[in-house]
Parts: C-alpha cells; structure tokens; sequence
C-alpha cells in the first residue's frame, strides 16, 4: 500500500510538472514565440500557433495524469512527449549554443542538458506509474463533468490569457501613426554610433542616407519590448534572407545598455543611431517599439511590436 501512496505521489508530481511548465511558458509567451520562431520551421504566424498548442497539450497531459483520465492513453503520450523533448534538447545541445531551452520559460531557466537530465528522470518515474492498483477516477470520481470543463479550458486558455498578434491586428486594426515631422527632422540630428574593443564610439561626421529602403527602429535600450521587438525583427530577416544592411536602429539609453541591446538581441551587422529620448517619444507618440519602412525617404509601412510579421516586409526591396 505504502508503494502505491509513493506511486500516486509520483503521479501528482508528473502531472504538475506539465501544468507548471506550461503555465510559465504563458507567463513568458513572447520570449517562447521567439525561441520557437528562431529555429526556422514555421512562419511567425504558424509560430505563435504552434507555441500555445504545445502549451495546451502541456496542459492536457498534466490534468489527464493527475486525474487518470484516459490512463494509458496519457502515459504513452507523455512518455513519448518526453523521448521527444529530449531528442529536441540533444539536438540543441550538440548543433546550438543555447543557454535556456525555455522548457520552463523564461523565468526559470535551464540548459539543455539540465532539460536532459531532468527528462531522464521523468521517464524513470513514468515507468513507475505505469500501473496502479487505485480505481481510474473515471468509475470514482463524482466531478467527471468538471474534469471535461478543465480540459476544455486547458486547450483554450492558451488562446484566451495571451491572444495570438494576428488576433491582436484583427482586434486593433487601426493604422498606426506617428509624427512624421518630427521624424524627418530628427534624421538629420542622430549620430551614428561605432562599436570598437566593446565600447561605443560616436561618428557625427555620417549622415543618415535616406536613399533606397530602409528599416528604421526606434527603440529605448531599456525596454523590454523594444528588445524583444527588435529581436524578432532580426530573426525575421534572418529566416527570409534579408540583409541586415538597411535596418537601422534609432536608439536612446546608457553605454552598457545600448551594448546589452545589440547583443541580445543580435543585431551587430546593423546600423545604430543615438537619438534624443524626447526626440524618440515625439516621433512615436510614446509608443515603444515602432517600425518604419523608408522608401526613397517616403513612409510606406509603420508597424509595432504586436503586428509586425513577415508581410511588414512585402513590397519592399531589402
């Protein structure tokens, strides 16, 4: 008896360890989406499809052990779920070197072979919960009904908590503006800036050449969604073949800040121009990030953080 108590123990443990995982991917869901889209297998739409549809079999899986609903069925699916997850993570380990798998999300990071080891572990204790002596909840349990309305929520909340950004456009479709007075006139004051032994030296003898299509980003160092912005720009033009050359960065913060921003978020083959914060709130109307699209210095395309995509790059020729 006391072998089948530790059994169901490991059981609870195995099943909240899906739910905990997928609930802080939630949490971190744009940094996901990103590392997902940084493999190069779907488009960014299908990405952020793809990454609450993981979230939500995260989810399933874990309520299904917990409350041995279609026992076997969620043994082997999970199981095969973690031989899987640990294919992926050699993988990773072997042709990448990436610090956190995201197994966890972002705030709890782990290696790969951290992931690895912690896999090996829950396949050990899956083949230990293989079977039970205990009845299945489903000829026990008064709650069937609730335990449907769970895994039903579990499959929509991924979609609900964090809406995908092509829901986002749908919802906030209006055109995005900004002052484009204020942006003209602040191309002829940013300076632009070299980086030299790790350090930041300033050029205000370049001007900003405005001829042909260019990408302009205007970005505070130190903020968030400024990284991860620019960030998913870089991977976009990375994953379509699109050269770093005309992406230009106006930017405002501290020296170590600006030096953060560039390697995290892996934009060293681009341009990088200081501008003035009040400068950079004027053309934005405070909204942080926005994307531009020059063409013959003409304003085709201003997007955001939300709804830039692969089509903010359509009939353009970067």
């Amino acid at each position: 008896m006391k072998i089948d108590i530790l059994k169901e123990v490991l059981r609870y443990g195995i099943g909240g360890m899906f739910i905990i995982a997928a609930i802080l991917k939630l949490i971190s869901i744009d940094d996901f989406e990103i590392y997902v889209y940084s493999f190069d297998v779907f488009n960014f739409l299908l990405t952020t499809l793809f990454s609450r549809l993981l979230i939500a079999g995260e989810l399933v899986l874990g309520l299904m052990l917990i409350f041995k609903m279609c026992y076997k069925f969620a043994w082997r699916a999970t199981l095969s779920v973690q031989i899987l997850f640990t294919l992926f993570l050699i993988y990773v380990m072997i042709f990448r070197n990436d610090s956190n798998c995201h197994c966890f999300g972002q705030l709890v990071e782990l290696s790969p072979l951290e992931s690895i080891i912690k896999n090996v572990v829950v396949i050990g204790g899956l083949f230990l919960i293989k079977t039970t002596r205990l009845q299945d909840y489903k000829t026990t349990s008064k709650f069937v009904g609730l335990r449907k309305v769970l895994l039903i929520a579990a499959v929509i909340i991924p979609f609900v908590v964090t809406p995908m950004d092509s829901v986002y456009k749908m919802i906030y479709s209006s055109e995005k503006e900004i002052s484009s007075v204020d942006f003209y006139e602040t191309l002829d004051k940013v300076v632009k800036m070299d980086f030299v032994d790790n350090d930041i030296v300033f050029d205000s003898v370049s001007a900003f050449e405005t001829k042909g299509d260019k990408i302009v980003a205007v970005v505070s160092s130190g903020c968030k969604y400024c990284r991860l912005g620019v960030k998913k720009l870089s991977l976009m033009m990375k994953n379509n073949d699109i050269s770093p050359d005309n992406v230009n960065v106006f930017i405002w913060g501290s020296r170590d800040g600006i030096l953060n921003f560039r390697e995290e978020t892996m934009t060293e083959g681009c341009s990088y121009w200081h501008i003035m914060p009040h400068e950079a709130i004027d053309i934005t109307l405070g909204r942080f990030p926005t994307f531009i699209i020059l063409k013959e210095k003409e304003i085709v395309n201003i997007s955001d953080f939300r709804d830039i995509d692969e089509s903010f790059f359509l009939n353009s020729e970067l």
